[in-house]
């Protein structure tokens, strides 16, 4: 069983001059302050308050976590975010005496301490230190509303089995281990109960003495991981009820669906206040790579799935980062043949011990990023493009230019090779691709579906190459709207955002002063001409690349500036179209990469 943190360690602020709000409000409330509080209980899915009503209180949850939602007019409200123990609530519209900007209702049973707008006046003359924290929190809070739905650190998390046959209480224990590399939980099972509290009985939990237990060891400890039953037994619900996040965990091996009444037990709250329910799909590596997740997602429709070889703590680990928040998403920005740069870094971030957890991309860094999620290593990676891309001759087959100046068949070949029939959603690590919607004018982002389809949506130059046709709709390259997606990558809240960005600010610079209407025979003639000098003008293909990623230099300085750390190698001699120069580009990218790492590493150890 896990140890408890140390009690000095655990309060905020402890033994300093200037205690926390939550101190001051929850832990130790002055005798003058004490009548001005009082105690909110709410079950999950009730609201605290909605958009519009007055400002009369702040809350600080004492247990238990709040969704915030902003209805902007669409389909569903938007989550701004998740607030949890030690945070307030409401004091943005106590501070400025204007009503409720957002609806604030709860995600799992919690208990709030209130504070009214006197008692909160009293507040700030005894305790000036506690404004300049709650200046920090909203300057916070607003950079959290930057990227919608970006939850907090789950403190309480339920693992739900969909069959008995699923090793539930292995996976509990190993993933708790994993866990305590970030925070200290205690593992709770309906078997365990007894020894950590004699007399719970998991059949009566709602007994609130119970309850109150319950919510000791969540303040005690700071996160528990509750293990549930694989039938809809009152634990499981109980379980489900006090979760911030249920994984619901199943095996590739099983082809039936679980069973409706326990997936109806992990629904708690509704869709926008409940959970996040997240759907584990366990597997051993002698069977091969992850098969059949659409139809497990089909079955319990989760807001994200993982999946856990058994025979790799590496994935355990990566999911406990995922779940802490401290899971590091990778990016790859678009380029032509310079995203080759995208494997060196890809090997200097391996060889620096920096896991990758999650891995996005647009254009030439969907394939990489494919590759990578498809669990190649780098050396992998240089062979088989070195093979498809440059062995086996030149990919442009030029057509009538009707619809686009290459047909693409040996191009979408290539793609079919690299992938095959898989599927985004069976690569063992997380991935999307953005492709750009030229229909309707927005950007698209791809987490599921063929992996050579979308890749090949997202490498698709407007009229160089194919576009992709989807429920009557024109898909092209990603890198017309958004080049380097590093606000994809950070909306998932999942951790810090690395970039890899290959496009470079400038591009068809001439060696001299050409003539305005070069003919296009003298330019052929040149070319094939030994003894002369090639005219060097830049062809319909390198212009089209070159239009193309013109739209996104905003959208891409923007992605760097998204992004905690960026590699931008120096790749200005080299062409859109340069394929060949495979090796060397690896190499620029692996330098760069090891040069940005050593920086960064000197920068947080000063004594390095």
């Amino acid at each position: 069983m896990a140890r408890p943190p140390n009690s000095t360690r655990a309060r905020t602020s402890a033994g300093s001059a200037a205690p926390s709000l939550f101190h001051v409000l929850v832990e130790d409330p002055p005798p003058a302050l004490k009548a001005q509080l009082s105690r909110v209980r709410l079950d999950a899915g009730q609201v605290l308050f909605r958009a519009g009503d007055p400002g009369d209180a702040l809350y600080m949850p004492v247990y238990g976590r709040l969704r915030a939602l902003l209805d902007d007019g669409g389909d569903q409200p938007t989550v701004l975010g998740e607030i949890g123990r030690g945070e307030a609530v409401g004091e943005m519209a106590v501070l400025t005496d204007e009503a409720r900007s957002a609806t604030v209702c709860a995600v799992r049973p919690i208990e709030l301490v209130r504070l009214g707008s006197d008692g909160f006046q009293r507040l700030v003359e005894h305790h000036p230190a506690v404004t300049l924290e709650l200046t920090r929190l909203i300057v916070d809070r607003y950079r959290r509303t930057l990227s919608p739905r970006q939850p907090g650190r789950p403190t309480t998390i339920a693992v739900v089995p969909t069959h008995p046959e699923v090793p539930v209480t292995s996976f509990t224990r190993r993933l708790a281990q994993a866990l305590e590399a970030h925070h200290p939980l205690l593992h709770l099972s309906s078997e365990r109960l007894g020894d950590l509290r004699g007399g719970a009985d998991p059949d009566n939990p709602d007994d609130p003495g119970f309850l109150g237990w319950l919510h000791d060891m969540e303040l005690r400890y700071g996160a528990l991981l509750y293990e549930a039953d694989a039938t809809p037994t009152p634990w499981t619900r109980l379980c489900a009820g006090q979760a911030d996040t249920i994984l619901i965990v199943g095996s590739l091996e099983e082809a039936r669906p679980p069973d409706p009444d326990l997936l109806k037990a992990t629904r708690v709250g509704g869709e926008m206040v409940g959970p996040a329910r997240e759907l584990v799909l366990l597997r051993r590596s002698a069977t091969g790579l992850p098969t059949g997740t659409e139809r497990w997602r089909s079955w319990v429709e989760p807001d994200e799935h993982h999946h856990v070889d058994l025979d790799r703590d590496d994935d355990f680990a990566r999911l406990a980062r995922l779940l802490a928040g401290e899971a590091l998403g990778l990016v790859l920005g678009g380029g032509g043949a310079r995203g080759w740069a995208h494997i060196g870094a890809i090997r200097a971030l391996g060889e620096a011990g920096i896991p990758l957890d999650l891995v996005g991309g647009s254009s030439v860094g969907a394939m990489i990023g494919a590759q990578y999620a498809s669990g190649w290593s780098p050396e992998r990676m240089r062979e088989e493009n070195r093979r498809v891309f440059i062995e086996r001759g030149s990919l442009n087959d030029y057509t009538l230019p009707v619809h686009s100046v290459l047909r693409g068949r040996r191009y979408v070949g290539a793609l079919g090779t690299l992938f095959g029939e898989r599927r985004i959603e069976d690569l063992p690590r997380s991935f999307f691709c953005t492709s750009t919607n030229l229909t309707r004018g927005e950007r698209v982002v791809h987490r599921s579906g063929l992996i050579r389809r979308w890749v090949r949506a997202s490498m698709a130059v407007p009229g160089l190459g194919p576009a992709v046709f989807h429920d009557r709709e024109v898909l092209v390259d990603g890198g017309v709207l958004d080049n380097l997606p590093t606000g994809v990558m950070r909306a998932q809240g999942r951790g810090p955002v690395y970039a890899v960005s290959v496009s470079p600010e400038e591009e068809l610079a001439l060696d001299q002063d050409y003539s305005d209407m070069t003919s296009p025979w003298r330019y052929l003639l040149s070319r094939l001409n030994p003894f002369g000098e090639p005219l060097r003008i830049p062809t319909i293909g390198s212009m089209l690349l070159r239009t193309v990623s013109l739209p996104a230099q905003d959208s891409g300085m923007k992605g760097k500036e998204a992004a905690d750390l960026v590699f931008r190698p120096p790749l200005e001699g080299y062409r859109l179209l340069d394929w060949d120069a495979m090796d060397e580009v690896i190499e620029i990218g692996y330098r760069t990469a090891v040069s940005v790492l050593e920086e960064a590493e000197r920068g947080r150890d000063p004594e390095c």
